[in-house]
């Protein structure tokens, strides 16, 4: 076999692994229907929740979004979770959605509450948080800063003189200092 022919072939054992790779890591959705019971949230922004994103409570996996739809009256999503049939919920719980680090990936975290009273089949979270969208935080770090630049910018220029406009015996006495001086011309 040439050096030519090996190198094609594992070029192309390459794109193969390669290919399965990209497939199996970027299949969606839940694997298999999640059991357990519903429960509902209504957000003003689900950004980057879908279908099979996974709810915490504790930082341990207990149930995924089962569903998602909208609300035209209430002009709001309504987002249906699964919970395990174990787990039980506090109902003056909160529903969060954060993000995984600065740039992760979303998921809806439930911060228990300290009611006696558990969330049962078709509840509905009272309190909820919004997904927080990273550019709308980045645009108002950058405005703000923008802000504050002009803002010292102005400053700057009240705190400096105008010679112009400087007036007053000092200013009478360095002008005739200035033309009564002999001046030197080599």
């Amino acid at each position: 076999m040439s050096k030519q022919t090996l190198h094609t072939l594992i070029g192309a054992a390459t794109l193969l692994v390669a290919a399965f790779v990209f497939v199996i890591g970027h299949q969606g959705g839940p694997r298999e229907k999640a059991s357990g019971y519903p429960i509902v949230g209504r957000f003003a922004s689900i950004d980057g929740i879908g279908v099979g994103t996974k709810v915490l409570l504790a930082g341990i996996p207990v149930g995924q979004v089962a569903g998602y739809a909208y609300d035209p009256e209430g002009q709001r999503a309504i987002v249906t979770f699964t919970i395990q049939d174990d787990i039980k919920i506090p109902l003056d719980s909160v529903a969060l959605i954060v993000s995984d680090g600065l740039l992760g990936a979303k998921y809806i975290k439930i911060q228990p509450g300290g009611e006696l009273d558990m969330m049962q089949s078709g509840d509905e979270f009272e309190y909820v948080q919004d997904a927080i969208a990273f550019e709308e935080i980045l645009e108002k770090v950058i405005l703000n800063a923008e802000h504050q630049r002009n803002k010292r910018n102005e400053d700057d220029a009240e705190s400096k003189p105008n010679q112009a406009t400087i007036e007053g015996p000092a200013s009478q006495a360095a002008t005739e200092t200035i033309l009564t001086e002999p001046v030197r011309i080599r």
